[in-house]
């Protein structure tokens, strides 16, 4: 009998006659995501899993068909495998760490410039090289970020999910030419409200410059509340980012992301933003900051770790209280330790001998992005490249 709803899988079920399944990890609409196990490597990964009987068509397939197009690049999870019986449709994608959404809501505070600029241009990054394979998201958002797998060279990267809402721009031909979709008169509306552009919430084609504007907004909201953030109704929320100026949404952080505003507003559905005047925006923040990529995400220092373990007891008042691990004290003074360190200007680069590869277990066999010098992630050569033409 078809199934159109989620699709459960048992613990240590093998698909593929190579992923086994650990645990489910997330669940929404019709897909499922669980941690599994390849079988002879015993490295770990993530497999989403959908119904064939989805209503409106298959979104598994439309990610495949990105992540493939994606295959090798960095800032976004490695498709390994995908498969498909008479029930359901899978895909296995490297396991990251934890979102955004869920670190900047462990930060619980007004995020530093440091990360915001660092964090925007580890997504410019990863959009270009979307758009550039001819996809635009459609719903730039921080729980469809997340960190790579903590002790990796990953962990210090921002990657890329989900891409069910993505759609492609361009056309091919049958010789290979690609060219430009024209834009629908109207369109669904496609994205999450809180950090849509302004034409998503009009229903028109939404292009390159809308998953810009949809950065522009979170980047905005690290340093402070969006101004329609209390908001769920989608007419109010259009109307307060129609009314709100530039200098008000960008009130608390760098001057830079004005002019970073002003170009996106030079845009529209057939200009191709310009993204190394955006890179070097940001990177004109970078400089006046002294900031390095080798710096600490906001989530990894010594007061965020000190404010979940306060949480943590906070919420065992009513519990029979336990104490903090050995472990937990041995992090919080190792980050107080790398912090000290880091106000004396004293932070050394990551030598190739302490990086770690990515999969060491997966090397040879399965796919691995390959990831830029940590302390030169993103050379501004990357961002003035247009593999489209257009």
């Amino acid at each position: 009998m078809p199934h159109d709803g989620p699709i459960q899988l048992k613990n240590g079920q093998i698909l593929g006659k190579r992923w086994k399944i650990i645990k489910k990890i997330g669940e929404g609409g019709c897909g499922s995501v669980y941690k599994v196990e390849e079988t002879t490597t015993k490295v770990e990964a993530a497999l989403k899993v959908e119904s064939n009987y989805v209503p409106g068509g298959s979104v598994l397939k439309l990610e495949v068909s990105v992540l493939r197009r994606l295959y090798g690049k960095p800032n976004v999870c490695q498709l390994l495998h995908s498969g498909k019986n008479n029930t359901y449709s899978y895909m296995v994608m490297t396991l990251l760490g934890e979102s955004l959404n869920h670190l900047f809501r462990k930060c619980g505070r007004e995020i530093s410039v440091s990360t915001q600029v660092r964090l925007g241009l580890n997504i410019l990054h990863g959009l270009k090289q979307l758009h550039d394979i001819g996809y635009i998201h459609r719903d730039i958002k921080p729980a469809n970020f997340a960190i790579g797998p903590t002790g990796t060279q990953a962990a210090h990267f921002i990657h890329i999910l989900d891409f069910g809402l993505s759609r492609e721009f361009v056309q091919r031909s049958s010789d290979g030419k690609m060219t430009m979709r024209r834009p629908r008169t109207r369109c669904l509306f496609r994205g999450t409200t809180r950090y849509c552009s302004l034409n998503t919430h009009d229903k028109g084609e939404q292009s390159r410059v809308d998953d810009l504007w949809s950065l522009l907004y979170v980047m905005a909201e690290l340093r402070g509340t969006l101004p329609w953030h209390a908001s769920r109704d989608k007419k109010k929320v259009a109307e307060m980012k129609r009314s709100t100026a530039d200098k008000m949404l960008l009130y608390n952080s760098p001057v830079q992301l004005l002019d970073f505003a002003e170009h996106l507003r030079e845009l529209n559905y057939y200009t191709r933003p310009n993204y190394k005047k955006l890179a070097d925006l940001l990177n004109e923040v970078m400089a006046e900051g002294s900031f390095k990529f080798t710096d600490q995400w906001d989530w990894e220092k010594s007061s965020c770790l000190r404010r979940i373990l306060n949480n943590k007891e906070k919420e065992k008042e009513k519990e029979k209280p336990q104490p903090v691990s050995l472990e937990e004290i041995q992090q919080v003074k190792a980050m107080q330790s790398a912090e000290k360190v880091e106000e004396q200007n004293m932070m050394q680069p990551i030598s190739s001998q302490e990086r770690v590869d990515y999969n060491p277990g997966l090397t040879n066999q399965l796919p691995q992005a390959t990831y830029n010098d940590i302390n030169n992630p993103f050379p501004i050569e990357d961002f003035d490249t247009s593999p489209l033409g257009f």
